[in-house]
């Protein structure tokens, strides 16, 4: 299922595993998102942060994320742990940070790494909130993403 504007991306990646699946995919300069589909591994975990790094050399200024993990089972603790460690470092880079889940565990793992984090991480339960958050951020940004896409629909479910 295409949403959060995927279909619009100007730069995606994916890796699947046997245990899960990550996409990640720019929307602006400034804005990109990202969706786990099942368990996020170590690997996972290095791919996000490579495509993080990608993103803050190339901004043109903060940068903001949109987690879509509402798919996501659990996780590898050593990729809560590298995934926390590296957003600490960077944390100065980041305007805002929203993620929406469904899981408890994945909810407990990211209320230990908000704690670390100084509370920079916006948590909801469903995608149409993610989405409205996306929206807002993607009318305020740059104007390189097209002001009518941000208005329509993604289809994106609950």
């Amino acid at each position: 299922m295409t949403t959060l504007f995927e279909d619009l991306a100007t730069d995606a990646q994916e890796l699947t595993t046997d245990r899960g699946t990550a996409r990640l995919w720019a929307l602006t300069p400034t804005v990109y998102v990202t969706s786990v589909v099942g368990h996020m591994e170590v690997a996972h975990g290095e791919l996000f942060v490579r495509f993080a790094e990608k993103r803050i050399r190339e901004a043109n200024g903060k940068v903001n994320v949109f987690h879509d993990w509402i798919e996501m089972t659990g996780y590898e603790s050593r990729s809560r742990q590298r995934l926390t460690a590296w957003s600490l470092a960077n944390l100065d880079a980041y305007s805002e940070v929203h993620l929406a889940l469904r899981s408890k565990l994945v909810a407990m793992g990211v209320q230990v790494a908000n704690i670390a984090l100084g509370g920079k991480i916006r948590v909801f339960t469903t995608r149409v909130r993610l989405e409205v958050e996306l929206r807002r951020a993607l009318k305020a940004s740059d104007g390189s993403f097209p002001a009518a896409a941000a208005a329509r629909s993604t289809g994106a479910r609950a």
